[in-house]
């Protein structure tokens, strides 16, 4: 009898764990919640400034990872600033999997 009761308990401490580790419980469902993981990430790193500096964040899925980057920006004649690939520099880039949210890597290209 106390085998079976433990066998019960066991097998209902096993489906608990297994239920709460749920992918719609964990998933980055959508661009913006990607960027909103990453932002504190990344201004951690390289700081609120340049962080700002690089926005907008962009979010993409590719093969369950998401990658989030900063938009590439440079000051133009008047003080306003043009995002483009003419611009010379780098971007802060973070990625992490669709399924939970945690950070794989942090860099920023030159």
């Amino acid at each position: 009898m106390k085998t079976i009761l433990a066998a019960a308990l066991f097998a209902g401490f096993v489906q608990g764990a297994q239920h709460s580790q749920t992918p719609s419980s964990i998933r980055v469902p959508d661009a913006a919640t990607a960027v909103a993981i990453a932002e504190p990430a990344l201004v951690k790193v390289y700081g609120k400034r340049q962080i700002d500096y690089e926005k907008p964040l962009i979010a993409a899925l590719e093969n369950g990872i998401w990658n989030i980057h900063g938009s590439l920006c440079c000051p133009g004649n008047k003080g306003e600033r043009t995002c483009d690939e003419r611009c010379a520099g780098g971007v802060a880039e973070l990625k992490l999997p669709e399924r939970d949210g945690k950070v794989l890597s942090i860099s920023h290209s030159k």
